[in-house]
This record gives structure tokens, sequence and C-alpha cells, in this order.
């Protein structure tokens, strides 16, 4: 079979039959994720899996995932048990992962179906979940880490949101959005803010366990977290504000996020920062607007979606 450098379906049924023997019953890929292909599979012994694919070159994304896989565990964060896995995607095709299929939905999926107690219970699991994060070792630096050494990490935690904002900026070149006034409102209120990220330490934190990653069940119960390639070293605020952000894009209530940052008592300076941080990531999702990542199709740069992100960003930044 010729071996592409994009993964499909039936390198999926492929590799799972080289891997562990097995057939596959049904298969489907999961519609959400931005950089990985990832697979919903049910063999013809009705064992349900998740087959994890990654393009040849960003095996460096499950390095990661394997490096902090043991760590995280002996945290009790709720990861899926990992039975396969393989960097060689000369034997395989692709780099890849075999995995339990945990019970439930992403919590986007079914947010406005959960009450207020299911919701603030799932954010009590969740604070939990990354309070014993915060017990790991302080990184080497900051930003996003494949590996407690990762020597991409930054000198400061402004180089981190920094990159984010050149990030965004890179993007908007790229579709011809018009995006500079609304990098210069947020670069402009993050410089305002200064010296509270300069007290920010190299905390480590799931920096993805927000509406994405997080599966709850048919009970409204968090089931457990997945795709953990990389954890992030810095201010821990940073997760609730881009599951905020999430929340505000969807249209949904942040009811989720209020509870939680009310359980952190938090100072006015870290309240101010979660708004930050939340203008930071609504830039970022303006700049997906017409980006293709995994999809065979970009993300329509939908001008009523943009200027909802607009009065967004306008609202956080008041």
């Amino acid at each position: 079979m010729k071996i592409t450098t994009v993964p499909t379906e039936l390198d999926a049924i492929r590799i799972l039959h080289d891997a562990l023997g097995k057939q596959v019953q049904s298969i489907h890929r999961f519609p959400t994720g931005l950089a990985h292909y990832v697979y919903d599979v049910e063999t013809d012994e009705n064992e349900k899996l998740v087959i994890r694919l990654a393009r040849p070159n960003l095996k460096y994304f499950f390095e990661g995932a394997l490096n902090w896989y043991e760590p995280l565990r002996r945290k009790n964060v709720p990861l899926p048990e990992l039975y396969f896995s393989s960097l060689d995607d000369a034997q395989y095709g692709f780099p890849m992962m075999i995995m339990e299929r945990l019970p439930g939905k992403d919590l986007n999926e079914v947010y406005t179906h959960l009450t207020t107690d299911q919701k603030h219970r799932i954010a009590d699991q969740i604070i939990a979940i990354q309070q014993s994060v915060a017990t790991l070792p302080m990184g080497k630096g900051y930003g996003y880490a494949r590996s407690a050494d990762d020597p991409s990490l930054y000198p400061t935690w402004l180089n981190v949101l920094e990159a984010s904002i050149q990030r965004s900026q890179h993007r908007f070149e790229t579709t011809g959005f018009a995006g500079y006034q609304a990098i210069q409102k947020v670069k402009q209120a993050i410089d305002a803010h200064g010296d509270y990220f300069k007290t920010v330490l190299p905390i480590c934190f799931l920096d993805d366990t927000t509406t994405k990653n997080v599966l709850v069940d048919d009970n409204g119960l968090l089931s457990g977290i997945v795709d953990v390639d990389a954890v992030a070293f810095g201010d821990p605020l940073l997760t609730i504000s881009l599951t905020r952000m999430a929340l505000l894009s969807s249209g949904y209530d942040t009811d989720y996020t209020d509870y939680w940052a009310a359980q952190l008592s938090l100072t006015p300076q870290q309240q101010q920062a979660i708004n930050l941080y939340t203008a930071l990531y609504c830039l970022d999702f303006l700049s997906e607007l017409g980006q293709s990542f995994n999809k065979e199709t970009p993300i329509t740069l939908d001008q009523t979606k943009a200027a909802q992100l607009m009065s967004i960003l306008e609202s956080l930044l008041a």
C-alpha cells in the first residue's frame, strides 16, 4: 500500500491490524482537532479504541504525549489507557498511538445540556487536576513543553504572550484579514499590565483542558482528559481564559469559567489577567478564520463570525 504524507481512514485500519492484529468493524474520524488525525474505532470484537495519527513532520507532538504520559498519570490525571504507540513512521507510515476510548463527548458538545451543578462539579474536578499538575517541578523556562528540558521554552512569560500575538499576525498576513488594529489593541493592553506578567512563575499546568479534550459522559460526569501532547509552564489562568473564549465564541454562557475563577480567590490583578488572556485568545480565534490546518478545506473567513469575535474583543478590552 502506498503511504502518503497525510493519514487516512485506510491507514488507521491498516495500522490497527499491523500493530495489534485487530480488525475494524466501524471507524470514523473525530471532527475536532487542528493538528492530528484521530479515529473512533470499534473492532470486530466490540472493543472501543481511539487511533491517533500524525503527519511525520509533526512527530514531536507524540513525543511530548509519550514523555508526559506517566508523570501525569502519577499525578492522577485521568488519561486513557495507552495500548500501543510508535514514533517509527518508517515502519507504520505515521507516528501513531492506540488508546482506550473513554466514554462521553467533549465538554463543548454537551455544555448546553448540563445543569449548573454539573458544570460546577466538572470545574471542581478540573481545578483539582490542575492543582495536582502544579506540584510537578517548575519549568526551566516558559511556554509549551514536550519534555521537562524542552529547549523551545522562553526566558519570560511575556515572551510567550508575544509569540501568540506574532502567530496571529502571521496568520492574518496569509489570509489578508485586516487584523492590524486588533493586534495593536491587545499589545497595548498587555504592555499596560506588564508588571503582573513579570511576576508569573513557571508553574506546570495543562493548557488544553478547555471545552475540548475534557470528556463528559451521559450522566454529566467527567470521564477523562484526552490529547495531552504537552504541558505548559507559566500562568495556569491561561487555561481558564482559553475555555472562557471558547464558550464566548460558541455563544454559550460562561457560568463554568466564572465558577472556576471564583473558586481560586483571585486578586484584582489576576482577574484582569484573565480578561487579557481571553482577549489574546480572541485574537487567536480571529486569526484561525481562513486557515486550513489539517482539514480538507479552510475554516471559512466568515465575515459574520469575524464581526462577532471583534465585538467580543472590544468588550474584553473596554
